[in-house]
Parts: C-alpha cells; sequence; structure tokens
C-alpha cells in the first residue's frame, strides 16, 4: 500500500521555492539567449561600412562603426576606464559638433587614452599598438553609466567614473541639453563592449545550472524527510 500523507505546510513552502528557483533557471537561459542574440548583432555591426554622423542621429544602433567626426581636442574630459591592452587609466573624451542633429549639437568622441603609472604607461605602449592594429576608428556606445557603488566624480579636474551629461557640459562649457545623452564615440578596438560581456552566456547558464541543481537539492530534502518520518512510502498489506 502506498502511503502518501507528506507534511501539508512543509509541502506548500516547497512547491513555493521550486516554483521560485525554477523560474530563476529559466530567466538565466532566457538572458543567455539575449546575450547571444546581442554578440551576434554587435558582430554583424561592427563589420558594417562607417556611417556618418547623419545616420546615427537618425537611427543610432549600438557597435555602429562611425566616420567623419571632428573633436574639439582643446575641451576635453576624463573618465575613468582601460586602455584597449587592459591598463588601468583615463579615457580622454572631447565633444564633436553634431550639425544636423536634433536632439543634440554635440556627441562625446573617445579621443585618446592616460594611463595611470609609468608602469601602465609602459604595458601600453608596449601592447596597445598591435591591439589597435586591428582597428583604428570609432563605434557608437551607451555611454557608461554609475553603478550602485561607483565613486564619485570630481569635476573641478574634470575626472569622472560615469557619464554625466549636465555635469560634463558644464566643464566643456557647453550650453545645457546639447550634449548627446544616450550615446557617444569609443575607440573601436575589435571586441564586444564591457556592458554586453560583463556577464557573458556561459556565467548565465552557469547560473541556470546552479538553480535548478539547487531545486533538485530542494525536493531531494522533501523527500528523505517525509520517508524517513513515515509520512513517504511503502508498506506491505497484512
Amino acid at each position: 500500500m502506498i502511503i502518501f500523507r507528506p507534511y501539508p505546510v512543509l509541502t506548500l513552502l516547497t512547491v513555493m521555492a521550486l516554483a521560485l528557483l525554477l523560474a530563476l533557471g529559466g530567466w538565466q537561459l532566457d538572458r543567455r539567449s539575449w546575450k547571444q542574440g546581442l554578440l551576434a548583432e554587435h558582430a554583424a555591426i561592427t563589420n558594417a561600412p562607417p556611417a556618418s554622423l547623419d545616420a546615427i542621429c537618425a537611427a543610432p544602433r549600438a557597435g555602429q562603426p562611425v566616420s567623419g567626426a571632428q573633436p574639439d581636442g582643446a575641451r576635453v574630459v576624463r573618465v575613468f576606464g582601460r586602455s584597449a591592452a587592459g591598463a588601468p587609466g583615463w579615457r580622454l573624451f572631447a565633444p564633436a559638433p553634431l550639425p544636423d542633429c536634433a536632439d543634440a549639437g554635440f556627441i562625446l568622441i573617445e579621443a585618446g587614452f592616460a594611463p595611470l603609472s609609468a608602469a601602465t604607461a609602459a604595458t601600453e605602449a608596449a601592447t596597445a599598438p598591435g591591439v589597435r592594429a586591428a582597428r583604428a576608428g570609432l563605434r557608437l556606445e551607451p555611454p557608461l553609466r554609475r553603478g550602485l557603488f561607483g565613486a564619485a566624480d570630481t569635476p573641478e579636474r574634470d575626472e569622472f567614473y560615469a557619464f554625466d551629461a549636465a555635469t560634463m557640459e558644464t566643464s566643456l562649457e557647453l550650453a545645457p541639453g546639447s550634449l548627446m545623452a544616450d550615446w557617444w564615440l569609443a575607440v573601436d578596438d575589435g571586441r564586444p563592449p564591457d556592458w554586453i560581456t560583463a556577464t557573458p552566456p556561459e556565467r548565465h547558464g552557469a547560473y541556470a545550472l546552479t538553480w535548478y541543481l539547487m531545486a533538485v537539492a530542494l525536493l531531494g530534502v522533501w523527500i528523505a524527510l517525509n520517508v524517513t518520518r513515515g509520512r513517504i512510502g511503502w508498506r506491505r498489506r497484512g
């Protein structure tokens, strides 16, 4: 005779927890597919012919190569980041005019890199030319956004840890609202940008596997507890 009298409250809580774990696993699998699509789309766009500034104003696309921009090298803000060779330092951004763009008068363009120290400068000098040899242009990217625990900017030194259109306009002596808020032009080093690769598709797959294994472990605990307490099992008749 089959015995099936599991603890009701424990069973209800287990079912709710299983539903949550399975949902989290499915969510991570969805994010893995989304990241794979982004990488494929980015690869296709970056291999397209360079677009003009007028074209990106009308239809901006992340990763689009761009030509014809003329930055004002006399006005520069520094944004903390890494060089194409991976050295920490300041990415130098200068404004370039957008003559025929209705939404903004200027866009920030990555115009150089300043290493933090002599050691990183030597590393940059030794490796960056080779890294940059494959690509020498600029591509359209969403600007760096501030994280939850991001460092505070120091506008008096023109140093930023994230894109801040209003404060950067002040530092660059631009009119309020004139800087393109959703895009900037970054050096195209041939690699996908950090905002796509920070959590690669493989990691989302690993996260999904973790959630699913936790669901299996929880189900095993529920079964073991009910079996050892005689709530689930099998009893011979007579």
